[in-house]
Protein backbone atom coordinates (compact mmCIF):
# COMPACT_ATOMS: atom_id res chain seq x y z
CA UNK A 1 0.00 0.00 0.00
CA UNK A 2 0.98 3.47 -0.93
CA UNK A 3 1.99 6.25 1.97
CA UNK A 4 -1.33 8.15 0.27
CA UNK A 5 -3.45 5.14 0.16
CA UNK A 6 -2.17 4.26 3.93
CA UNK A 7 -2.87 7.93 4.97
CA UNK A 8 -6.22 7.42 3.22
CA UNK A 9 -6.75 3.93 5.42
CA UNK A 10 -5.93 5.23 8.64
CA UNK A 11 -8.06 8.70 8.14
CA UNK A 12 -11.56 6.32 6.91
CA UNK A 13 -10.56 4.20 9.52
CA UNK A 14 -10.26 6.68 12.50
CA UNK A 15 -13.76 8.41 10.65
CA UNK A 16 -15.39 5.26 10.63
CA UNK A 17 -14.93 4.68 14.89
CA UNK A 18 -15.62 8.36 15.08
CA UNK A 19 -19.20 7.56 13.27
CA UNK A 20 -19.62 4.56 15.23
CA UNK A 21 -19.12 6.98 18.93
CA UNK A 22 -22.02 9.16 17.42
CA UNK A 23 -20.05 11.92 15.66
CA UNK A 24 -22.02 13.01 12.40
CA UNK A 25 -19.41 15.08 11.14
CA UNK A 26 -16.84 12.16 10.76
CA UNK A 27 -19.17 10.53 7.80
CA UNK A 28 -19.30 14.22 5.71
CA UNK A 29 -15.43 13.45 6.02
CA UNK A 30 -16.07 9.96 4.41
CA UNK A 31 -17.79 11.07 1.44
CA UNK A 32 -15.63 14.48 0.88
CA UNK A 33 -12.31 12.10 0.43
CA UNK A 34 -14.42 9.09 -1.44
CA UNK A 35 -17.41 11.23 -3.80
CA UNK A 36 -15.33 11.71 -6.79
CA UNK A 37 -14.63 8.01 -6.88
CA UNK A 38 -17.95 6.98 -5.93
CA UNK A 39 -19.76 9.50 -8.37
CA UNK A 40 -17.47 8.43 -11.20
CA UNK A 41 -17.56 5.38 -10.94
CA UNK A 42 -21.64 5.67 -11.32
CA UNK A 43 -21.28 8.09 -14.04
CA UNK A 44 -18.88 6.03 -16.18
CA UNK A 45 -21.15 2.51 -15.34
CA UNK A 46 -24.52 4.45 -16.46
CA UNK A 47 -23.26 7.50 -18.77
CA UNK A 48 -25.61 9.71 -17.32
CA UNK A 49 -25.14 12.26 -14.61
CA UNK A 50 -28.44 12.79 -12.96
CA UNK A 51 -28.55 8.88 -11.92
CA UNK A 52 -24.61 8.80 -11.46
CA UNK A 53 -25.75 11.68 -8.83
CA UNK A 54 -28.70 9.80 -7.26
CA UNK A 55 -26.53 6.25 -7.52
CA UNK A 56 -23.98 7.87 -5.65
CA UNK A 57 -26.05 8.96 -2.78
CA UNK A 58 -27.78 5.67 -2.49
CA UNK A 59 -24.36 3.82 -2.30
CA UNK A 60 -23.12 6.78 0.59
CA UNK A 61 -26.68 5.97 2.25
CA UNK A 62 -26.37 2.00 2.43
CA UNK A 63 -22.32 2.98 3.36
CA UNK A 64 -23.81 4.94 6.51
CA UNK A 65 -26.24 2.24 7.19
CA UNK A 66 -23.60 -0.60 7.41
CA UNK A 67 -20.86 1.05 8.74
CA UNK A 68 -21.26 -1.19 12.23
CA UNK A 69 -20.43 -3.91 9.53
CA UNK A 70 -17.83 -2.77 7.78
CA UNK A 71 -13.95 -4.49 8.41
CA UNK A 72 -12.01 -1.04 9.34
CA UNK A 73 -8.92 -3.63 8.58
CA UNK A 74 -9.32 -2.95 4.72
CA UNK A 75 -9.28 0.21 2.77
CA UNK A 76 -12.66 1.91 2.29
CA UNK A 77 -13.02 3.30 -1.09
CA UNK A 78 -13.03 -0.47 -2.82
CA UNK A 79 -15.82 -1.24 -0.45
CA UNK A 80 -17.89 2.12 -1.58
CA UNK A 81 -17.24 1.74 -5.41
CA UNK A 82 -18.81 -1.76 -4.90
CA UNK A 83 -21.82 -0.61 -3.24
CA UNK A 84 -21.88 2.11 -6.28
CA UNK A 85 -21.44 -0.07 -9.06
CA UNK A 86 -24.11 -2.61 -7.79
CA UNK A 87 -26.55 0.14 -7.39
CA UNK A 88 -25.74 1.15 -11.25
CA UNK A 89 -26.23 -2.49 -12.16
CA UNK A 90 -29.62 -2.51 -10.19
CA UNK A 91 -30.44 1.01 -12.43
CA UNK A 92 -29.33 -0.64 -15.30
CA UNK A 93 -31.08 -3.46 -14.94
CA UNK A 94 -34.13 -1.51 -13.69
CA UNK A 95 -34.59 0.50 -17.19
CA UNK A 96 -33.45 -2.44 -19.60
CA UNK A 97 -30.31 -1.06 -20.43
CA UNK A 98 -27.50 -3.08 -20.99
CA UNK A 99 -26.48 -1.27 -24.17
CA UNK A 100 -25.36 2.50 -23.42
CA UNK A 101 -27.29 5.51 -24.71
CA UNK A 102 -26.82 5.73 -28.22
CA UNK A 103 -26.61 7.93 -31.23
CA UNK A 104 -27.41 11.85 -30.25
CA UNK A 105 -28.19 11.14 -26.72
CA UNK A 106 -24.66 9.69 -26.46
CA UNK A 107 -23.04 12.59 -27.89
CA UNK A 108 -25.14 14.68 -25.66
CA UNK A 109 -24.07 13.16 -22.39
CA UNK A 110 -20.75 13.09 -23.09
CA UNK A 111 -20.21 16.36 -24.75
CA UNK A 112 -22.09 17.66 -21.05
CA UNK A 113 -19.80 15.23 -19.11
CA UNK A 114 -16.56 16.77 -20.94
CA UNK A 115 -18.03 20.39 -20.54
CA UNK A 116 -18.48 19.60 -16.78
CA UNK A 117 -14.87 18.11 -16.24
CA UNK A 118 -12.42 20.61 -17.91
CA UNK A 119 -8.85 19.64 -17.76
CA UNK A 120 -7.14 22.66 -18.63
CA UNK A 121 -3.92 21.08 -19.10
CA UNK A 122 -4.83 18.82 -21.92
CA UNK A 123 -4.56 19.61 -25.58
CA UNK A 124 -8.10 19.25 -27.50
CA UNK A 125 -6.59 16.05 -28.97
CA UNK A 126 -6.18 14.38 -25.97
CA UNK A 127 -9.80 15.48 -25.13
CA UNK A 128 -11.29 13.86 -28.35
CA UNK A 129 -9.33 10.74 -27.57
CA UNK A 130 -11.04 11.13 -24.19
CA UNK A 131 -14.57 11.54 -25.34
CA UNK A 132 -14.25 8.68 -27.78
CA UNK A 133 -13.15 6.32 -25.26
CA UNK A 134 -15.97 7.42 -23.10
CA UNK A 135 -18.08 6.95 -26.21
CA UNK A 136 -16.78 3.33 -26.47
CA UNK A 137 -17.24 2.15 -22.96
CA UNK A 138 -20.91 3.88 -22.81
CA UNK A 139 -21.29 1.41 -25.69
CA UNK A 140 -20.26 -1.81 -23.62
CA UNK A 141 -22.92 -4.19 -22.42
CA UNK A 142 -23.05 -3.48 -18.70
CA UNK A 143 -21.16 -6.63 -17.56
CA UNK A 144 -18.07 -5.55 -19.83
CA UNK A 145 -18.53 -2.05 -18.82
CA UNK A 146 -18.27 -3.40 -14.90
CA UNK A 147 -14.97 -4.87 -15.78
CA UNK A 148 -13.17 -2.44 -17.95
CA UNK A 149 -14.26 0.52 -15.76
CA UNK A 150 -12.70 -1.58 -12.52
CA UNK A 151 -9.42 -2.69 -14.34
CA UNK A 152 -8.54 0.18 -16.59
CA UNK A 153 -10.06 3.77 -14.06
CA UNK A 154 -9.68 2.05 -11.03
CA UNK A 155 -6.57 -0.39 -11.43
CA UNK A 156 -8.30 -3.49 -10.12
CA UNK A 157 -6.68 -6.96 -10.41
CA UNK A 158 -9.00 -9.91 -11.59
CA UNK A 159 -9.38 -11.00 -8.13
CA UNK A 160 -10.38 -7.48 -6.90
CA UNK A 161 -13.04 -7.53 -9.65
CA UNK A 162 -13.67 -10.96 -8.90
CA UNK A 163 -14.37 -10.03 -5.17
CA UNK A 164 -16.02 -6.71 -5.98
CA UNK A 165 -18.85 -8.08 -8.49
CA UNK A 166 -18.57 -12.38 -7.58
CA UNK A 167 -17.90 -13.14 -10.80
CA UNK A 168 -15.64 -16.03 -11.36
CA UNK A 169 -12.10 -14.58 -12.02
CA UNK A 170 -11.99 -17.15 -15.55
CA UNK A 171 -15.27 -15.07 -16.55
CA UNK A 172 -13.79 -11.53 -15.45
CA UNK A 173 -10.65 -12.38 -18.32
CA UNK A 174 -13.68 -13.39 -20.64
CA UNK A 175 -15.18 -9.97 -20.29
CA UNK A 176 -11.67 -8.25 -20.49
CA UNK A 177 -10.98 -9.99 -23.46
CA UNK A 178 -14.32 -9.12 -25.31
CA UNK A 179 -14.53 -5.80 -23.71
CA UNK A 180 -10.82 -5.02 -25.19
CA UNK A 181 -11.60 -6.32 -28.84
CA UNK A 182 -15.13 -4.36 -28.59
CA UNK A 183 -13.02 -0.63 -27.28
CA UNK A 184 -10.27 -1.54 -30.16
CA UNK A 185 -12.67 -2.04 -32.69
CA UNK A 186 -14.99 0.97 -31.98
CA UNK A 187 -11.24 3.55 -31.50
CA UNK A 188 -10.10 2.17 -34.38
CA UNK A 189 -13.26 3.49 -36.64
CA UNK A 190 -13.07 6.69 -35.17
CA UNK A 191 -9.10 6.66 -35.62
CA UNK A 192 -7.74 6.52 -31.92
CA UNK A 193 -5.50 3.66 -30.92
CA UNK A 194 -6.41 1.82 -27.97
CA UNK A 195 -2.61 0.99 -27.34
CA UNK A 196 -2.95 1.32 -23.75
CA UNK A 197 -5.99 -1.90 -23.84
CA UNK A 198 -3.73 -4.65 -22.84
CA UNK A 199 -4.72 -6.65 -19.80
Amino acid sequence: MTDGAQAEHGADAAAVARCRAGDPSAFAEIVERHQVAVFGTALRLTGDREAALEIANAAFYKAYRALEQVDVTRPLRPWLVKIASNEALDWLRERGRDAALQGEAATAALARQVAADPEPEDSALQGERRAAVRRALLALPAPYRVVAVLRYLHDYSYAEISEHTGWPVNTIGVYLLRARGYLRRQLSREGVTADDLSG
